[in-house]
């Protein structure tokens, strides 16, 4: 349930994302959310999901930015301008998504 000054303007269940996005038009204005957000919100609630959190998007671990880490990219950079994807994750041990 998503809720304007204590008013109920959208729900997960028991009505479709086309209907809620008239509603969060209705109570928000310009300031709603994007159509494409509605949608892939309402998708996320089919599958499951029940928290809307944005923080679990996230799946870089802190351990991974860090002053350590971005002096060596950089440097590796300066050294070699086409320095790959590839060698950076290698070097550093990470995953390309966290790179």
């Amino acid at each position: 349930m998503i809720y304007s000054r204590g008013d109920p303007v959208a729900t997960e269940s028991g009505s479709d994302a086309h209907q809620n996005l008239a509603r969060l038009r209705i109570a928000f204005g310009d300031v709603a959310p994007y159509k494409t957000t509605i949608y892939n919100k309402f998708a996320e609630f089919k599958r499951g999901r029940v928290n809307l959190s944005d923080k679990f998007l996230d799946d870089r671990p802190s351990t991974v930015v860090n002053n350590k880490n971005i002096d060596a990219v950089r440097r590796m950079m300066e050294t070699d301008r086409h320095v790959t994807y590839h060698e950076i994750r290698t070097f550093l041990g990470t995953s390309m998504s966290q790179i």
